[in-house]
């Protein structure tokens, strides 16, 4: 064969083949853009149903707060719709939903909720594939696995004043109503606990003292002051008295442990308070006022015959009710509180604890030098709590500007301070408090 030839055949060979391979390639095209289509829109269609997941698991806790309020199903029902409505006219994509079906369990606060969705396809709308549908569900459930939450009063004597106290009294009563409803359906009654305790001048230890000082209550006291005074004011006599009565007042600790949770003990016990002696009445008194701390229980009747009897007394040692709300939360706290009132590990699983500070003046009581002033002692103390993974609250009541200032450095967020300025915001700030603690569940 020639060399012309040769070149000919092997042209024809070329173009035979590149025409095979073209037709190849075109007819695999269509399975092709098929599967990638059918991937590109499955992901979209994903992509959208995760957002809407997670409207619905939003709306179900919106609807069932909107029951925990006092709202009729139907208003329920309503709101939920208008409120997934409003978050899906923000949403990209094109995606469509039927109304949201709910469904309600008979004697509980329980919601369930199903919509059904429709995404638009782009590839696989070449192949007579319009859309791809979806269904999500969602559900509520009143209150999370196991709940733990420290009351903490200021009582102080500027608590008197404007009927501060009864305000106080209605928002605490309120407050525990919601954290434990009368009709609420937790498997356990003990799942929600709380604890309260007071704060002024110092903190009363109650029944707790000799556990936490390692003091009897009852004991010997002392006090000597002059009598009689020379010209140049040095005192040339004194006089002492002694007496033997009951005092559980504490103040701050002191020491390596006087910023944690440590439980009481050789070089981690609390310091006790000797009572004051009035050299004019010739009479003694303590400095805390009568109320001592009601450790973590699920008796609604504890609660509020505690708040019953809440009443105002000295000044504000705001640090030592800070860390008495942190100890009554605390696990390291174990061997003082009864076996019913011990708190759970800080690491339990579906736990959660919780501490709302509230005072209405500022934190200007200390005892022990070298720790700081109330306020600085007030912020390490917090800052502990916090690092345990206790969430606070805060309510600054007709506060001052440093009393506002240390609540707000103390609340775990910015959206967890409150500042109320008459009673009726005070009880919607602690409701809201209690409505956030709450927590719901998403049980599917």
């Amino acid at each position: 064969m020639k060399r012309a030839e040769l070149f000919s055949v092997v042209d024809r060979w070329r173009a035979d083949t590149g025409g095979n391979i073209a037709i190849i390639f075109a007819l695999s095209v269509i399975p092709i853009l098929s599967i990638v289509g059918v991937a590109i829109d499955t992901q979209m269609t994903m992509t959208q149903k995760n957002k809407i997941q997670s409207m619905i698991d939003n709306a179900v806790i919106y609807g069932a707060r909107s029951m925990q309020a006092g709202k009729s199903r139907a208003d329920v029902t309503k709101d939920v719709n208008q409120y997934v409505a409003a978050l899906l006219k923000q949403q990209k994509g094109n995606v469509s939903c039927t109304g949201v079906a709910l469904e309600y369990v008979d004697g509980k606060q329980d919601i369930n909720a199903t919509i059904m969705c429709s995404q638009p396809t782009t590839l696989s709308n070449l192949f007579g594939q319009t859309k791809m549908d979806f269904r999500v569900r969602s559900g509520s459930t009143y209150g999370i696995g196991k709940l733990e939450v420290s009351f903490v009063f200021d009582v102080s004597g500027s608590m008197g004043n404007s009927g501060k106290m009864a305000s106080l009294k209605i928002a605490a009563r309120d407050a525990v109503d919601t954290l434990m409803p009368a009709d609420s359906n937790l498997a356990n009654p003990d799942d929600v606990r709380i604890a309260m305790v007071t704060y002024d001048t110092q903190v009363n230890a109650g029944a707790y003292f000799k556990s936490v000082t390692n003091l009897n209550p009852k004991r010997d006291f002392s006090y000597t002051y002059c009598t009689k005074k020379n010209k140049n004011g040095s005192c040339t006599k004194t006089n002492t008295v002694t007496t033997n009565m009951t005092s559980t007042c504490v103040h701050e600790r002191g020491g390596s442990q006087a910023f944690t949770d440590a439980d009481p003990g050789p070089g981690g016990w609390l310091e006790a308070d000797d009572p004051t002696y009035n050299t004019s009445s010739g009479k003694w008194s303590v400095n805390c006022n009568d109320i001592g701390p009601q450790p973590l229980t699920h008796n609604r009747s504890a609660l509020y015959n505690y708040i019953n009897n809440l009443d105002d007394y000295g000044t504000t040692a705001g640090h030592t009710g800070v860390a008495w709300g942190w100890y009554l939360l605390a696990p390291n706290w174990n061997s003082v509180w009864p076996a019913a009132s011990k708190p759970l590990p800080y690491d339990e699983p579906d736990a959660a604890k919780a501490m709302i500070m509230m005072t209405d003046g500022e934190f200007n009581e200390v005892y022990l030098s070298g720790l700081g002033n109330s306020f600085q002692q007030a912020q390490k103390m917090c800052d502990g709590a916090k690092a345990a993974g206790v969430v606070i609250y805060t309510v600054a009541f007709q506060a001052p500007k440093q009393g506002r200032d240390i609540l707000s450095y103390c609340a775990s967020s910015s959206d967890f301070a409150f500042t109320p300025d008459n009673g009726q915001e005070l009880q919607d700030a602690y409701k809201m408090i209690a409505q956030s603690i709450s927590d719901l569940r998403i049980t599917y």
